[in-house]
Protein backbone atom coordinates (compact mmCIF):
# COMPACT_ATOMS: atom_id res chain seq x y z
CA UNK A 1 0.00 0.00 0.00
CA UNK A 2 3.05 2.42 1.02
CA UNK A 3 4.46 1.93 -2.14
CA UNK A 4 1.33 2.14 -4.30
CA UNK A 5 0.86 5.34 -2.38
CA UNK A 6 4.38 6.56 -3.36
CA UNK A 7 3.60 5.59 -7.10
CA UNK A 8 0.59 7.50 -7.09
CA UNK A 9 2.45 10.54 -6.12
CA UNK A 10 4.91 10.17 -8.49
CA UNK A 11 2.56 9.71 -11.60
CA UNK A 12 0.67 12.86 -10.56
CA UNK A 13 4.26 14.77 -10.46
CA UNK A 14 4.71 12.99 -14.34
CA UNK A 15 1.16 13.97 -15.27
CA UNK A 16 2.25 17.59 -13.82
CA UNK A 17 5.09 17.76 -16.01
CA UNK A 18 3.06 16.59 -19.30
CA UNK A 19 0.72 18.82 -18.88
CA UNK A 20 2.81 22.35 -18.37
CA UNK A 21 3.91 20.96 -21.74
CA UNK A 22 1.64 22.53 -24.20
CA UNK A 23 3.04 21.73 -27.34
CA UNK A 24 2.64 17.47 -28.05
CA UNK A 25 2.90 16.31 -31.93
CA UNK A 26 -0.05 13.99 -31.87
CA UNK A 27 -2.37 14.96 -29.91
CA UNK A 28 -2.26 18.43 -31.11
CA UNK A 29 -3.50 17.35 -34.79
CA UNK A 30 -6.12 15.49 -33.35
CA UNK A 31 -7.19 18.82 -31.65
CA UNK A 32 -6.09 21.21 -34.66
CA UNK A 33 -7.26 18.15 -37.04
CA UNK A 34 -10.67 20.14 -38.29
CA UNK A 35 -9.62 23.69 -38.29
CA UNK A 36 -8.47 23.90 -41.78
CA UNK A 37 -11.88 22.44 -43.52
CA UNK A 38 -10.17 19.18 -44.66
CA UNK A 39 -9.18 16.20 -42.13
CA UNK A 40 -6.83 13.94 -43.97
CA UNK A 41 -4.03 15.21 -45.85
CA UNK A 42 -3.25 14.33 -49.32
CA UNK A 43 -0.30 11.70 -48.82
CA UNK A 44 0.23 9.66 -45.31
CA UNK A 45 1.72 11.83 -43.01
CA UNK A 46 1.68 9.80 -39.60
CA UNK A 47 4.15 12.29 -37.77
CA UNK A 48 2.30 15.21 -38.27
CA UNK A 49 -1.26 14.65 -39.95
CA UNK A 50 -4.36 13.19 -38.68
CA UNK A 51 -4.25 9.74 -40.18
CA UNK A 52 -7.16 7.78 -38.01
CA UNK A 53 -10.44 6.71 -38.87
CA UNK A 54 -13.35 9.40 -38.99
CA UNK A 55 -14.93 7.55 -36.24
CA UNK A 56 -11.81 8.34 -33.93
CA UNK A 57 -11.92 12.29 -34.97
CA UNK A 58 -15.63 12.15 -34.29
CA UNK A 59 -14.94 10.97 -30.67
CA UNK A 60 -12.26 13.54 -29.91
CA UNK A 61 -14.25 16.66 -31.66
CA UNK A 62 -15.80 17.41 -28.22
CA UNK A 63 -12.24 17.56 -27.00
CA UNK A 64 -11.82 20.16 -30.09
CA UNK A 65 -14.42 22.88 -28.30
CA UNK A 66 -12.10 23.40 -25.20
CA UNK A 67 -8.60 25.41 -25.03
CA UNK A 68 -5.27 23.17 -25.64
CA UNK A 69 -3.82 23.52 -23.13
CA UNK A 70 -6.97 22.01 -21.09
CA UNK A 71 -7.34 19.16 -23.25
CA UNK A 72 -3.17 18.46 -23.33
CA UNK A 73 -3.78 17.85 -19.91
CA UNK A 74 -7.00 15.88 -19.73
CA UNK A 75 -5.35 14.08 -22.74
CA UNK A 76 -2.20 12.90 -20.64
CA UNK A 77 -4.21 11.78 -17.11
CA UNK A 78 -6.64 9.53 -19.76
CA UNK A 79 -3.43 7.95 -20.96
CA UNK A 80 -1.83 7.81 -17.92
CA UNK A 81 -4.88 6.35 -16.15
CA UNK A 82 -5.24 3.39 -18.94
CA UNK A 83 -1.98 3.05 -18.02
CA UNK A 84 -2.50 2.52 -14.34
CA UNK A 85 -5.68 0.10 -15.02
CA UNK A 86 -3.25 -2.17 -16.97
CA UNK A 87 -0.88 -2.68 -14.65
CA UNK A 88 -1.35 -1.01 -11.51
CA UNK A 89 0.17 2.25 -10.08
CA UNK A 90 3.51 0.57 -8.91
CA UNK A 91 4.16 -1.16 -12.79
CA UNK A 92 3.29 1.85 -14.50
CA UNK A 93 5.86 4.18 -13.11
CA UNK A 94 8.06 0.54 -13.79
CA UNK A 95 7.07 0.85 -17.48
CA UNK A 96 7.79 5.11 -17.83
CA UNK A 97 11.15 4.41 -16.21
CA UNK A 98 12.03 0.76 -18.27
CA UNK A 99 14.80 2.12 -20.09
CA UNK A 100 15.10 0.45 -22.96
CA UNK A 101 14.36 1.67 -25.93
CA UNK A 102 14.89 5.63 -25.27
CA UNK A 103 16.45 8.63 -26.87
CA UNK A 104 18.71 11.38 -25.26
CA UNK A 105 15.59 14.04 -25.81
CA UNK A 106 12.38 11.96 -26.05
CA UNK A 107 13.14 9.82 -23.08
CA UNK A 108 11.39 6.11 -22.16
CA UNK A 109 8.89 4.53 -25.21
CA UNK A 110 5.98 4.71 -22.93
CA UNK A 111 7.13 8.22 -21.17
CA UNK A 112 7.46 9.42 -24.87
CA UNK A 113 4.10 8.00 -26.33
CA UNK A 114 2.21 9.80 -23.65
CA UNK A 115 4.07 13.06 -23.50
CA UNK A 116 3.67 13.43 -27.60
CA UNK A 117 0.11 12.47 -26.89
CA UNK A 118 0.34 9.34 -28.91
CA UNK A 119 -2.97 7.25 -27.78
CA UNK A 120 0.18 4.13 -28.49
CA UNK A 121 -0.56 2.99 -24.44
CA UNK A 122 -5.14 3.30 -25.14
CA UNK A 123 -4.27 0.98 -27.85
CA UNK A 124 -2.57 -1.55 -25.74
CA UNK A 125 -5.19 -0.75 -23.43
CA UNK A 126 -7.94 -2.23 -25.81
CA UNK A 127 -5.85 -4.72 -26.80
CA UNK A 128 -6.22 -5.78 -23.05
CA UNK A 129 -9.67 -4.95 -22.96
CA UNK A 130 -10.29 -7.15 -26.16
CA UNK A 131 -8.14 -10.22 -25.37
CA UNK A 132 -9.63 -10.73 -21.64
CA UNK A 133 -13.21 -8.89 -21.11
CA UNK A 134 -14.82 -8.07 -23.96
CA UNK A 135 -13.48 -8.54 -27.69
CA UNK A 136 -15.10 -5.14 -28.88
CA UNK A 137 -12.24 -3.50 -27.44
CA UNK A 138 -10.39 -4.30 -30.81
CA UNK A 139 -12.77 -2.19 -32.40
CA UNK A 140 -10.35 1.17 -31.39
CA UNK A 141 -7.38 -0.67 -32.34
CA UNK A 142 -8.60 -1.50 -36.01
CA UNK A 143 -9.83 2.09 -36.43
CA UNK A 144 -7.10 3.69 -35.40
CA UNK A 145 -3.60 1.28 -35.69
CA UNK A 146 -4.85 -0.44 -37.87
CA UNK A 147 -2.62 -3.65 -39.02
CA UNK A 148 -2.31 -3.96 -35.75
CA UNK A 149 -5.78 -5.23 -35.44
CA UNK A 150 -4.47 -8.98 -36.31
CA UNK A 151 -4.58 -9.77 -32.57
CA UNK A 152 -8.23 -10.63 -33.62
CA UNK A 153 -6.95 -13.48 -35.69
CA UNK A 154 -6.43 -15.66 -32.11
CA UNK A 155 -9.88 -15.87 -31.86
CA UNK A 156 -10.42 -17.27 -35.62
CA UNK A 157 -7.65 -19.20 -35.17
CA UNK A 158 -9.35 -21.41 -32.10
CA UNK A 159 -12.59 -21.21 -33.49
CA UNK A 160 -13.69 -18.83 -31.22
CA UNK A 161 -16.61 -17.61 -33.85
CA UNK A 162 -18.55 -15.41 -31.08
CA UNK A 163 -15.97 -13.62 -29.64
CA UNK A 164 -15.02 -12.87 -33.33
CA UNK A 165 -18.54 -11.62 -34.35
CA UNK A 166 -18.37 -9.30 -31.56
CA UNK A 167 -14.96 -7.89 -32.72
CA UNK A 168 -15.93 -7.51 -35.54
CA UNK A 169 -19.81 -6.47 -35.52
CA UNK A 170 -18.79 -3.62 -32.64
CA UNK A 171 -15.93 -2.01 -35.64
CA UNK A 172 -18.73 -2.15 -37.88
CA UNK A 173 -21.47 -0.71 -36.14
CA UNK A 174 -19.32 1.99 -35.81
CA UNK A 175 -18.23 2.44 -39.31
CA UNK A 176 -21.68 2.35 -40.30
CA UNK A 177 -22.89 5.00 -37.52
CA UNK A 178 -19.78 6.75 -38.07
CA UNK A 179 -20.49 7.03 -42.15
CA UNK A 180 -24.23 8.31 -42.02
CA UNK A 181 -22.78 11.23 -40.95
CA UNK A 182 -19.69 11.69 -43.16
CA UNK A 183 -20.07 9.06 -45.92
CA UNK A 184 -17.12 11.08 -47.54
CA UNK A 185 -14.20 11.19 -44.98
CA UNK A 186 -14.58 7.28 -45.16
CA UNK A 187 -14.21 7.10 -48.61
CA UNK A 188 -10.79 9.75 -48.13
CA UNK A 189 -9.36 7.74 -45.51
CA UNK A 190 -9.35 4.41 -47.82
CA UNK A 191 -7.26 6.61 -50.43
CA UNK A 192 -4.83 7.43 -47.58
CA UNK A 193 -4.33 4.13 -46.42
CA UNK A 194 -4.51 2.55 -49.94
CA UNK A 195 -1.85 5.21 -50.25
CA UNK A 196 0.11 4.75 -47.39
CA UNK A 197 0.29 0.79 -48.51
CA UNK A 198 3.27 2.15 -51.10
CA UNK A 199 4.56 5.08 -48.72
CA UNK A 200 5.92 5.47 -45.62
CA UNK A 201 5.33 9.09 -44.10
CA UNK A 202 7.30 8.21 -41.44
CA UNK A 203 10.55 8.23 -42.76
CA UNK A 204 12.01 10.73 -41.11
CA UNK A 205 11.10 9.80 -37.49
CA UNK A 206 12.17 6.83 -38.83
CA UNK A 207 15.36 7.67 -40.28
CA UNK A 208 16.68 8.82 -36.23
CA UNK A 209 14.37 6.14 -34.47
CA UNK A 210 16.07 3.22 -36.06
CA UNK A 211 14.54 0.54 -33.65
CA UNK A 212 12.76 -1.80 -36.00
CA UNK A 213 13.70 -0.85 -39.69
CA UNK A 214 11.78 -4.07 -40.81
CA UNK A 215 9.10 -2.92 -43.99
CA UNK A 216 5.93 -3.82 -42.83
CA UNK A 217 5.67 -6.84 -44.99
CA UNK A 218 8.01 -8.60 -43.09
CA UNK A 219 7.12 -7.49 -39.64
CA UNK A 220 3.37 -7.87 -40.59
CA UNK A 221 4.18 -11.45 -41.20
CA UNK A 222 6.30 -12.49 -38.51
CA UNK A 223 3.00 -10.68 -36.13
CA UNK A 224 0.40 -13.29 -38.21
CA UNK A 225 3.03 -15.64 -37.44
CA UNK A 226 3.00 -15.11 -33.51
CA UNK A 227 -0.70 -14.71 -33.15
CA UNK A 228 -1.34 -18.00 -35.13
CA UNK A 229 1.54 -19.95 -32.49
CA UNK A 230 -0.23 -17.79 -29.88
CA UNK A 231 -3.23 -19.09 -30.34
CA UNK A 232 -2.40 -22.69 -30.82
CA UNK A 233 -0.53 -23.01 -27.65
CA UNK A 234 -2.90 -21.15 -25.65
CA UNK A 235 -0.45 -18.24 -24.99
CA UNK A 236 -2.96 -15.13 -24.82
CA UNK A 237 -0.35 -13.04 -23.66
CA UNK A 238 2.03 -13.28 -26.46
CA UNK A 239 -0.61 -12.09 -28.85
CA UNK A 240 -0.02 -7.96 -28.20
CA UNK A 241 3.67 -8.83 -29.54
CA UNK A 242 2.28 -9.66 -32.44
CA UNK A 243 0.03 -6.23 -32.89
CA UNK A 244 3.37 -4.84 -31.96
CA UNK A 245 4.86 -6.13 -34.81
CA UNK A 246 1.98 -5.47 -37.64
CA UNK A 247 2.36 -1.65 -36.55
CA UNK A 248 1.85 0.94 -39.56
CA UNK A 249 5.11 2.18 -38.21
CA UNK A 250 7.68 1.06 -35.25
CA UNK A 251 8.89 4.42 -33.72
CA UNK A 252 10.11 4.43 -30.07
CA UNK A 253 6.99 5.21 -28.60
CA UNK A 254 5.54 1.85 -30.62
CA UNK A 255 7.33 0.14 -27.88
CA UNK A 256 4.44 1.46 -25.43
CA UNK A 257 2.38 -1.10 -27.04
CA UNK A 258 4.17 -3.84 -25.16
CA UNK A 259 2.82 -2.53 -21.91
CA UNK A 260 -0.45 -5.04 -23.17
CA UNK A 261 2.13 -8.32 -22.86
CA UNK A 262 2.14 -8.09 -18.73
CA UNK A 263 -1.16 -6.28 -18.56
CA UNK A 264 -2.67 -9.93 -20.14
CA UNK A 265 -0.35 -12.19 -18.33
CA UNK A 266 -1.54 -11.16 -15.04
CA UNK A 267 -5.23 -11.45 -15.88
CA UNK A 268 -4.55 -14.73 -17.60
CA UNK A 269 -3.20 -15.85 -14.85
CA UNK A 270 -5.01 -14.30 -12.25
CA UNK A 271 -8.04 -16.17 -14.24
CA UNK A 272 -6.42 -19.20 -13.88
CA UNK A 273 -6.15 -19.27 -10.03
CA UNK A 274 -9.59 -18.40 -10.10
CA UNK A 275 -10.58 -22.26 -11.90
CA UNK A 276 -8.01 -24.00 -9.84
CA UNK A 277 -9.82 -22.15 -6.41
CA UNK A 278 -13.51 -22.39 -7.75
CA UNK A 279 -16.23 -24.07 -5.38
CA UNK A 280 -16.73 -27.40 -6.88
CA UNK A 281 -20.46 -28.84 -5.95
CA UNK A 282 -19.92 -32.74 -4.58
CA UNK A 283 -22.48 -35.55 -6.19
CA UNK A 284 -24.48 -36.61 -3.65
CA UNK A 285 -28.19 -35.77 -2.17
CA UNK A 286 -29.64 -33.17 -0.62
CA UNK A 287 -27.37 -33.53 2.24
CA UNK A 288 -24.14 -33.97 0.48
CA UNK A 289 -24.78 -30.73 -1.65
CA UNK A 290 -21.96 -28.55 -0.32
CA UNK A 291 -18.62 -27.07 -1.89
CA UNK A 292 -15.13 -28.22 -1.90
CA UNK A 293 -12.30 -25.68 -2.83
CA UNK A 294 -10.01 -27.38 -5.13
CA UNK A 295 -6.24 -27.77 -3.05
CA UNK A 296 -2.85 -28.15 -4.63
CA UNK A 297 -1.41 -31.67 -4.19
CA UNK A 298 0.97 -31.74 -1.52
CA UNK A 299 4.19 -30.96 -2.07
CA UNK A 300 3.72 -28.41 -4.84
Amino acid sequence: MVASAVAIVVLVVVWSRMASATWHDDSYAFWNAWRDGRLYPPSWQPVSEYVYSPAFAQAFWPLTLLHWPVVNAVWAAFQLAALVWMVGPIGAVVALAFPFPSLPVSGTAVYATIDNGNPMVLTAAAITLGLTRWPGGFAYVLLTKVSAGVGILYFAVRREWGRLAVAVGVTAAIVVISAIFAPQLWVEWAQLLYGAIFHSGGAEALAKEQFMPLPLAVRGTIGLAIVAAAAWRGALWAVPIGCFLALPDIHLGGFALLTAVPAVWLRQRRAAEARETAPVPVAGGPADARAVTKQPPLGR
